[in-house]
């Protein structure tokens, strides 16, 4: 039997593809093809945050590179399009993440803009714990929401510096 629990972390994030219209639509080497591309979001954590998710059973590990540099930075993901292995749609899997702002009213993309780097947010994501066919105990995490505590808006492109 699955287990989920829901963890919130806050923390400035990067690159957010958290709409319809920004989604990542192929992935590394190909890999949201399939899935009609994922919503995406990276989150730099403190180490209390860190931990927040590996109590909750997370799998997710900070990106190497980063941690390097001492910074503990995950991305989380969610698929557009999830499915079963015989080929049926799970809707409620997939789609793009809750996006909300401060007093949780819904995210317009066009009226608050795209989110840039370096905005406060938190993120919730559903973490599934459950036994695997080989006896071993497996985590699969799985972006659902995103609230913008400080939005910093994407700069203005200038066109003639093009």
């Amino acid at each position: 039997m699955a287990k989920y629990t829901e963890v919130k972390t806050t923390g400035p994030v990067e690159w957010a593809k958290v709409f319809e219209t920004t989604r990542d639509m192929d992935g590394y080497e190909g890999s949201y093809v399939e899935c009609q591309g994922a919503y995406t979001i990276n989150q730099i954590l403190d180490k209390e945050q860190y931990e927040k998710l590996k109590a909750a059973g997370t799998m997710k590990k900070p990106n190497q590179k980063r941690l390097l540099d001492g910074e503990l930075m995950v991305k989380f993901e969610r698929k557009h399009l999830v499915t079963t292995k015989d080929g049926r749609v799970i809707e409620q899997a997939g789609g793009a993440p809750k996006v909300v702002d401060s007093d949780g009213q819904k995210w317009d993309i066009d009226i608050n803009g795209d989110i840039g780097n370096g905005s406060l947010a938190e993120v919730t994501n559903l973490i599934t714990t459950f036994q695997g066919g080989d006896g071993k105990t497996y985590s699969r995490t799985s972006l659902i929401g995103v609230k913008i505590l400080e939005h910093v808006p994407i700069p203005e492109r200038d066109e003639e510096a093009a």
